[in-house]
């Protein structure tokens, strides 16, 4: 019997198993692939990761970008602001040791089964056969997550599927440019194609949903720049929040929950900050998961209503865009985590 079995090995699984542990809970984190850091993810985000990780030990920093360039059909605007990219496979080696070293047992290619809750704790079997318990269940394990499947949680409204290549040959004219763009343009509607220079390569990517063909979007565009791209490699991205996340005793977080940012498909911070919402809120003793759910609401709801208007104006004509865009250059104080600054004085 654990007091906090986590299933889903990324970052903020990972993050959330090593807070309950350092509160003295004994953690069981289950990963049902062979080892951690296999999650396709551009890793682009901002400072506020300096609140989940430790300065000096951030060597999975690859890229410091001090503005953004913003291209609609044939004209761009630049933004400045600070921007980190991360190499997400080192960075979910860092919170995995972070982990280990609080003392959770993690075990590596075990995928459940079957959850059953009962009144005093929460069953899991294993595709092994293997029956293991725990006082509270928390699903970190991705857009389709399993957890939620067997808990009859309300499912995903909808998916994106997101698209990431890599520039290998002929790149070093694009490493001039030494900052992300977005690309918005009728070949991806009410998304955007991106680029971003990493340490040996360019990555260029998209994200659609899956019956608008997002490969062969992505490819024509390449195919146009004269662009080779190598490695290609895919995973499904929520867009808005499941409108249930807990039980009596289970709960999401991350992308399981759709605790993301819609405007960008982007969600290790939102994700981060709900695992220490939850390992505050909630006692393996006295599961009270209502707590985090009316916590994680409240800081961070919000925030994604605002992310899901944004995004909604993706779908404008491109002459209403361009006036959005000049607008928000005249904007002070934007804090790419809070789309309501968007929209205060």
């Amino acid at each position: 019997m654990y007091d906090v079995v986590v299933v889903g090995g990324g970052a903020v699984g990972l993050y959330l198993a090593r807070k309950f542990a350092e509160k003295n809970s004994s953690v069981l984190l289950l990963e049902k692939k062979e080892k951690i850091g296999q999650k396709p993810c551009s890793g682009l985000v901002s400072s506020k990761i300096f609140e989940f990780i430790n300065k000096g030990e951030d060597d999975f920093i690859e890229n410091e970008f001090l503005k953004a360039r913003i291209w609609l059909e044939g004209n761009f605007f630049d933004f400045n602001g600070k921007a980190l990219l991360l190499n997400r496979e080192k960075l979910d080696k860092y919170f995995f040791e972070k982990a280990k070293k609080a003392g959770v047992d993690i075990r590596l290619k075990k995928e459940v089964r079957k959850i059953e809750e009962k009144e005093a704790w929460v069953e899991i079997l294993l595709e092994s056969g293997e029956k293991i318990q725990g006082k509270i269940i928390a699903g970190c394990d991705g857009a389709v997550s399993t957890v939620a499947q067997n808990l009859n949680l309300p499912k995903q409204e909808k998916l994106l599927l997101g698209l990431i290549g890599y520039q290998f040959k002929n790149c070093q004219e694009d490493f001039k440019n030494n900052f992300p763009e977005l690309f918005f343009s009728k070949n991806f509607p009410g998304f955007f194609a991106w680029r971003i220079p990493r340490t040996r390569n360019i990555e260029w990517g998209t994200a659609l949903p899956p019956q608008q063909k997002p490969g062969e979007k992505l490819r024509k565009f390449l195919k146009e720049k004269k662009i080779e791209i190598e490695k290609i490699e895919s995973a499904l991205i929520p867009i808005f929040p499941r409108k249930r996340i807990v039980t009596k005793r289970c709960f999401l977080c991350g992308d399981a929950a759709g605790q993301i940012k819609p405007a960008t498909g982007g969600g290790l911070i939102y994700g981060l900050l709900a695992a220490k919402m939850a390992s505050i809120f909630i006692d393996p003793a006295k599961p009270q998961t209502f707590l985090y759910e009316k916590q994680w609401t409240k800081n961070l709801q919000r925030e994604i209503f605002w992310g899901g208007l944004l995004r909604k104006s993706y779908h404008l004509p491109t002459f209403l865009k361009k006036i959005g865009l000049l607008w928000l250059k005249n904007k002070k104080n934007l804090d790419q985590d809070r789309p309501s600054t968007m929209f205060t004085p």
